[in-house]
């Protein structure tokens, strides 16, 4: 029996999310009361301004359940993380590892639609491959050893196992660890010490990830190369991958077809809905109305053209949001989405605030959303999930987001430095960095329409994705581009970032979500109270 993430009851006020949360997401009467008096003040706070009080806790960080909704259908294990849809956050490899890891990638929409649809496709089938590396980097029989350590070494490539292969990419042979250890001295032709092509283990196209483990643990090799039928290459299994492939399905962002679940973005003209039409009909299961300014008629059209074509069958988050008005705009159409992504202007490359002088600082925004959320549920008995957008800089701030009423959060420049994310790695002072642009930064709108269509600086899409440079002048920029240091693999960041909300819940003595936004309790604090709480008075022996 397949393990699902992805769970459906589409009837009309009802849904999984309200099935496990009756009365919406509940919050604690100190926190209510709280930002109450601050929104009455006209005063508006954001994380670093809160700080929550320990409670005596029953439960070890690792018993916490961090299961929480991102749309009113679609629960995630890993605290409802989501991957931004921004050019330099998320395409079809970081959406593939957030899958793996609980979470969901958004693809982002400055991409053909054509594109956009075959990355949520190759997304969703790479459940039936297990991981398997379909583009793995080769070598050529005549390329000689120094030209491999080349490689590694500036591509920062953490394998040393390669396949070579012809000029028509047929195999050859196989470059291992075992090969390249026993060189001394000579710089051979690769030809000279490759595994040939007799002693290595191959399997047909059609072999999934179960097959690929059994085949690997029977003949015990740690790569396991994948051919056609004229032994042309087509992949590469490796098995430490294959192995935590079976031991973390349980964690797996499963869709109802048991694929890998991946969500895609699109914007808010009406020539957006065919983008929306191709990706439905490629089974992507949540789409994310993408929009600076969320609580728009044409967003809430789009809302409208979805539901009469496709139903329910697919998901729709809208936003973005920061104010209970532009929250109760968008619930109290004819047809509603299924979650609402808050955040104007908090995120680290994003100067909405002071290009347009709107946005609320992210606790309020999300609370005052919630408030909106929660009065519209009691009111007709239609709830829906929150997702914090923007400001989020570590898991402390993801524990305060749920906090006040969040049940997921997106996340941008904590992943734009992993290693999937994409764009280069560069180095720079010795260090390893990644690019990272906002949507509306000047590059991005330059370059592509779906930029600019976000920030409503173009209503329909142009043939060309480039502007004149008389087009350019006129462009007003909403978002910066800068450099993140290089992190690694996203699995990592992960695994703090949950490993940190766990141990969040339990300090307030919780074993889930929502017993945590049941009974936390907030303090106000100062500056100086900030300050206390990071690490201070130290000298980095690393610089």
């Amino acid at each position: 029996c397949r393990s699902r993430t992805f769970l459906v009851d589409r009837m009309s006020t009802s849904s999984l999310f309200q099935t496990e949360n009756p009365k919406g997401v509940e919050l604690s009467a100190p926190t209510v009361e709280v930002l109450t008096r601050y929104a009455k003040k006209g005063k508006a706070i954001t994380f670093d301004e809160i700080t929550l009080e320990d409670k005596p806790s029953d439960y070890h960080p690792s018993e916490v359940k961090l299961h929480s909704f991102i749309s009113r259908n679609i629960k995630l294990k890993a605290c409802g993380i989501l991957s931004a849809a921004m050019d330099t956050v998320t395409e079809k490899e970081m959406a593939l590892a957030m899958a793996r890891m609980g979470g969901i990638g958004i693809i982002h929409r400055n991409l053909d639609p054509e594109t956009q649809a075959s990355m949520v496709n190759w997304v969703r089938k790479k459940i039936h491959s297990g991981g398997m590396i379909d583009k793995p980097i080769t070598f050529s029989p005549t390329d000689h050893y120094s030209e491999v350590q080349k490689e590694v070494e500036g591509k920062g490539y953490t394998f040393t196992s390669f396949p070579i292969v012809d000029d028509n990419g047929k195999l050859l042979g196989l470059l291992t660890r075992d090969e390249v250890e026993f060189i001394e001295g000579t710089n051979p032709q690769l030809q000279e010490i490759m595994k040939p092509r007799s002693q290595t283990v191959t399997a047909s196209l059609s072999t999934n990830s179960d097959e690929a483990y059994k085949i690997m643990r029977e003949k015990k090799v740690k790569k396991l190369i994948i051919v056609d039928d004229q032994d042309v290459l087509k992949g590469i299994y490796v098995w430490n991958d294959v192995k935590n492939d079976q031991k973390r399905r349980d964690l797996f962002s499963l869709d109802s077809d048991g694929h890998f679940l991946v969500g895609a973005a699109i914007g808010v003209a009406p020539s957006e809905m065919t983008r929306a039409t191709l990706l439905v009909e490629n089974n992507c299961k949540v789409l994310v109305i993408d929009c600076s300014h969320g609580a728009c008629k044409p967003a809430r059209d789009l809302i409208g053209a979805i539901r009469q074509k496709f139903g329910n069958s697919v998901d729709i988050i809208v936003g973005n949001i920061a104010s209970y008005d532009s929250a109760k705009y968008l619930l109290d159409s004819d047809h509603k989405p299924d979650g609402l992504k808050v955040g104007i202007g908090p995120g680290s490359i994003c100067t909405t605030r002071q290009v347009t002088g709107h946005g609320v600082p992210q606790v309020s925004a999300v609370f005052e959303v919630w408030r909106a959320v929660k009065e519209h549920g009691d009111r007709t008995g239609y709830y829906l999930p929150i997702i914090a957008d923007g400001g989020i800089r570590n898991s402390g701030d993801i524990v305060k987001a749920l906090s006040v009423g969040a049940s997921a959060v997106m996340l941008g420049s904590v992943f734009a430095g992993t290693f999937e994310s994409p764009g280069l790695v560069i180095t720079k002072n010795g260090k390893r960095f990644k690019t990272i642009r906002g949507m509306g930064s000047r590059a991005a709108m330059e370059e592509r329409s779906g930029s600019r269509m976000r920030y409503s600086q173009q209503k329909t899409i142009h043939s060309a994705e480039g502007l004149t440079s008389e087009q350019k002048d006129k462009v007003v920029p909403e978002g910066v581009e800068g450099l993140v240091q290089f992190k690694g693999p996203v699995q990592k960041v992960i695994n703090e970032l949950v490993g940190g909300v766990q141990a969040g819940l339990s300090h307030t003595g919780a074993i889930s979500v929502a017993q945590f936004q049941a009974s936390a309790r907030f303090w106000i604090q100062s500056t100086a109270g900030v300050i206390e709480g990071r690490p201070h008075d130290l000298v980095d022996v690393r610089d």
